[in-house]
């Protein structure tokens, strides 16, 4: 039985500009070629957006043998093309490996 491999990441908008957030986590194999990819659809936010943190999770589950990394990629950008780094805040990003008898 494999473990779980649970991802969380949180994030937020800019209110003095609009922002997109993205995020894609790739389970690889020894060569360092992806298994499997969890890459859902990035979150526009517009100008003036005054949401509070929001948290981004993902549990991979019956992934297949020969996982040997993770790669865990994330971040955002301004929509006004500011130069500098002016995008979507990120904070406690995590990656948890449950092990099958913490589960039950």
């Amino acid at each position: 039985m494999q473990p779980h491999i649970k991802i969380s990441d949180w994030y937020t908008a800019r209110t003095d500009c609009g922002s997109e957030y993205h995020i894609c986590v790739e389970l690889l194999d020894w060569r360092r070629n992806p298994i499997t990819i969890f890459q859902p659809e990035k979150a526009i936010f517009s100008y003036g957006n005054d949401e509070p943190w929001c948290q981004m999770t993902h549990v991979f589950k019956d992934y297949g043998p020969g996982v040997r990394f993770i790669r865990f990629t994330h971040g955002g950008k301004d929509r006004q093309f500011w130069a500098g780094w002016y995008g979507i805040r990120v904070t406690n990003s995590s990656v948890e490996i449950w092990p099958a008898e913490e589960r039950d």
